[in-house]
């Protein structure tokens, strides 16, 4: 028999607020995401508008006050009660400013990006048939994926990432069915985790291809990758029971694809032109300076017009959905404006640790990188490891010695003989730089690779070559091989 009754039960329950969410998706975004953001927010609240002194720009250490000035009138209308509208005028905020000094113009930060990769997939993202759970999801794997379009990091801990920073309590089931929907955005293939996935991809999405060369193509890939990117074609015909000529067919279908669709998107830095987040530069007097790139982004303020309407909205009749969207577009304002703030914030006390923790990387060239991984700078700031990987995320940092990503500063260690810990980012730089040096006629395997790194003083497994060596997109020896 069934009984009713009622029973309390108490429990705790996180929850992000909106302009928590709206400070992460700030964080994530480069600097000229970010002036393409803020141009959008400019346009859709009129209550943002811009700073007209152009020469004046905000100090980076930022920290709005609350007032405890009221209004003196009573306030006759309840919609407005909870609003200090003195606390929005830029007389009583606490925002320093300061002329351009003579060093800041000296910087000179390349032009924007007309795109990137990220900005272009999370706009078609949107368009996907998800839930507002599920786009969350997919820009966190979205932020994931790598200047080649592969998604390298492991998709449980981007959901166990994505779960923590929005409360989303998704599954890797989940996160694996908003993970098909990227790899079928434009560029083709994106988003994959191997090459074999990345070409699979590819080939069930192509229209232009003759149904008897994909069935061909897909069995050589689906059923025999390993023998076809190792060139073993006699071992294929046995395998797979296939003829030479149907094997050719198979190889030019193959090369028709792309294996790596984010290339168009983020070339190589030498012939990248992008906007540096942050300059690092070494001062006369030994000292790493830091400045957060913000010389081309528009200052925003509350709009003085809009206070005065609200206040005079409160002494006189104005309909309720007037005072409604003025309110609301006041909060969003503030919003906006505190995001933002904390931001540069947290920007900046991210590349102050990781200035501290890879001195040497920024004073004596990208060489001598230390090993690092997020939960070092994690620890440092107190921030956790979402937040270090949003602020890495397409982030860039102009030095002495070039520019570099973010994410290049961060790498993980192997001991010496020594004892010493270095960098893997290290031991790779080696072997691309055997390899280069090797001769054509005769070129280096991966067991005399580990032979000569020993001889280094690097305790290095030949697997581990063969793993690095991978990582890099280097073919092994016997491909490599010029008559």
């Amino acid at each position: 028999m069934l009984k009713f009754g009622q029973t309390q039960r108490l429990s705790q329950e996180l929850r992000l607020q909106p302009q928590q969410i709206l400070y992460y998706d700030l964080l994530q975004q480069p600097i000229f995401a970010l002036q393409q953001r803020l141009r959008t927010e400019l346009d859709e609240n009129p209550v943002l508008e811009l700073e007209e002194t152009e020469e004046l720009v905000e100090e980076p250490e930022m920290e709005l006050k609350e007032t405890e000035e009221k209004a003196d009138d009573p306030i006759d209308e309840p919609e407005f009660s909870d609003v200090d509208l003195d606390e929005f005028r830029n007389d009583d905020t606490d925002i320093r400013l300061r002329k351009r000094s003579q060093d800041e113009d000296e910087f000179e930060f390349a032009p924007p990006a007309l795109e990137n990769m990220y900005d272009h997939l999370i706009q078609q993202l949107q368009l996907l048939d998800f839930n507002e759970k599920e786009k969350l999801l997919g820009e966190e794997i979205i932020g994931n994926i790598d200047d080649d379009g592969y998604l390298r990091e492991d998709l449980v801990k981007i959901v166990e990432d994505a779960n923590l920073s929005f409360q989303l309590e998704m599954t890797v089931e989940d996160a694996e069915r908003v993970l098909a929907g990227i790899q079928t955005l434009d560029p083709l293939g994106v988003g994959a985790r191997n090459l074999r996935e990345c070409l699979l991809v590819q080939l069930k999405a192509r229209t232009d291809i003759e149904p008897a060369e994909r069935a061909i193509a897909l069995r050589v890939i689906e059923e025999d990758f390993e023998d076809y990117s190792n060139h073993r074609y006699d071992q294929l015909e046995k395998k797979l029971n296939m003829t030479v000529e149907e094997l050719k067919i198979a190889d030019a279908v193959i090369k028709k694809l792309n294996p790596k669709p984010g290339e168009g998107f983020l070339l190589p830095l030498e012939t990248t032109v992008v906007v540096p987040d942050f300059v690092v530069h070494e001062n006369e007097q030994d000292e790493l300076v830091i400045t957060l790139n913000e010389r081309d982004m528009p200052q925003v303020r509350i709009s003085p017009r809009y206070l005065d309407m609200m206040k005079q909205a409160r002494g006189h009749k104005t309909d309720a959905q007037t005072k409604d969207f003025l309110k609301r577009k006041l909060e969003s304002a503030k919003w906006f404006v505190n995001a933002l703030q904390q931001r540069r914030q947290t920007m900046t006390r991210v590349m102050q640790a990781l200035i501290e923790t890879q001195r040497e990387f920024f004073t004596e060239g990208p060489d001598n990188i230390h090993p690092l991984i997020y939960r070092d700078i994690a620890d440092r700031t107190g921030f956790d490891i979402s937040t270090i990987s949003r602020v890495v995320s397409a982030k860039y940092v102009q030095t002495d010695y070039g520019v570099f990503r973010l994410r290049d500063l961060f790498s993980e260690g192997l001991k010496t003989t020594d004892g010493e810990e270095v960098a893997t980012r290290e031991i790779k730089n080696k072997i691309k730089s055997m390899i280069e040096a090797e001769a054509k006629t005769t070129p280096l395997n991966d067991e005399k690779i580990t032979e000569l790194l020993n001889q280094h003083g690097y305790k290095v497994a030949r697997r581990t070559v063969t793993k690095y060596r991978e990582q890099l997109r280097i073919p092994p020896a016997r491909m490599r091989r010029e008559a």
